[in-house]
């Protein structure tokens, strides 16, 4: 039986990862605060003028580029960036290039852009509240994270691009490295192996915690999500590489173990941060014997009802479609290196992630039945 060594496996979380425990991606959030400033809230209809022009400039810019309808990548993450990088104002290194602002925009937030600093502070108020976990239960399938690192007896790197705490909520009974000493500050070197400190996962939360705040002295803690007044958190790919850890620091440790790794689970993303399109295409193109399991529905956007009457065929069709679609997005030669999986996230942590599974989808050999694994529901 091929068996798999330590860091040969390493997982990738995206926003659909946590859909299934009512926790809404970044689409779901752009239609909440469509929703917001279309309201009768004056806190909030006061912006309705802004977002419509960050929102029309953006489909704009991209319809220059050939990118209509669907395929503009338009998120809660290209919309904060936008509002960051009009807040620059004169700070911003292309601001002796540009000619004059654009009236409408002026006419908008006033001179001093001050409306887009309270547009961001009002959406990241808010984002805090959709990313609770507000039952651990119908995050339980979390627990297959748990049972899959039971099984393949090696500590697991976790990189996750969410903000919300399912991972460290869920998994109580694993020992979670996430960054932190006894004095609750943030070090690199506590994910570095340490026999006499083993682990059961490393978690790496790439974008940021609604947990995580800066205390007085600058330094990076956390405290209970409802206690922190600002967030350290990051919005997609524009400041994925700024100086400051921990956030360079989990790119390049990203970098690194997806190098090393034979297998990357990706369960729930969907492909649209440029940084980490780039570390995956990197990895895969390094050595063809290095996989991307790829995991989401195939059938979004029908429901699980659909999804599960369609025949094997049609699966099949849809897959090397999917495929191809993210071969195209990560300019990557060997379709043979990408593996669909069409599952929910819920479904595959739960019935799924396994490591007979994994070698049966790669085509290794000499696989054995494994007993359904059994989601422990111990808190």
């Amino acid at each position: 039986m091929h068996s798999f060594g330590p860091d040969e496996i390493i997982v990738l979380l995206g926003a659909g990862a946590s859909k299934d425990a009512e926790i809404p991606h970044s689409a779901d959030m752009i239609k909440k605060v469509e929703e917001l400033i279309n309201s009768e809230d004056r806190n909030w209809n006061c912006f309705r003028d802004l977002y419509n022009y960050i929102r029309s400039s953006i489909y704009y810019s991209d319809g220059i580029s050939g990118k209509f309808d669907n395929n503009v990548n338009y998120n809660i993450e290209r919309l904060v960036n936008t509002l960051d990088e009009l807040r620059r104002k004169e700070e911003h290194p292309l601001y002796p290039f540009i000619g004059s602002w654009n009236p409408r925009l002026i006419e908008i937030t006033g001179r001093d852009f001050e409306l887009l600093g309270k547009f961001k502070d009002a959406i990241i108020t808010k984002l805090r509240e959709w990313v609770a976990l507000r039952h651990e239960d119908i995050a339980d399938y979390y627990l297959g994270l748990v049972n899959f690192k039971n099984e393949y007896q090696h500590p697991l790197r976790i990189f996750t691009l969410n903000y919300d705490l399912c991972v460290e909520r869920v998994c109580k009974t694993a020992i979670i490295e996430r960054g932190f000493d006894e004095n609750k500050k943030w070090n690199w070197r506590r994910f570095s192996h340490n026999e006499n400190d083993p682990k059961d996962m490393f978690l790496y939360k790439l974008h940021g915690s609604t947990n995580w705040q800066k205390d007085e002295n600058g330094e990076l803690t956390y405290a209970s999500p409802e206690s922190v007044a600002k967030p350290e958190i990051i919005f997609g790919t524009t400041y994925k590489l700024q100086y400051l850890d921990p956030f360079l620091f989990f790119a390049y440790q990203f970098r690194q173990w997806s190098l090393e790794a034979k297998v990357i689970i990706s369960i729930g993303y969907g492909y649209g941060d440029e940084h980490i399109n780039g570390m995956i295409r990197q990895a895969l193109d390094a050595n063809q014997q290095h996989f991307l399991l790829s995991v989401s529905p195939l059938f979004s956007n029908e429901g699980k009802k659909e999804n599960e009457a369609k025949t094997k065929e049609e699966i099949e069709i849809l897959e090397r479609d999917k495929q191809k679609q993210i071969a195209q997005i990560l300019d990557n030669k060997d379709l043979g290196q990408i593996i669909p999986v069409d599952s929910y996230a819920s479904d595959f942590m739960k019935n799924n992630l396994r490591l007979n599974y994994i070698r049966k989808k790669l085509d290794l050999k000499d696989e054995e039945d494994i007993f359904p694994i059994v989601i422990n529901q111990q808190q």
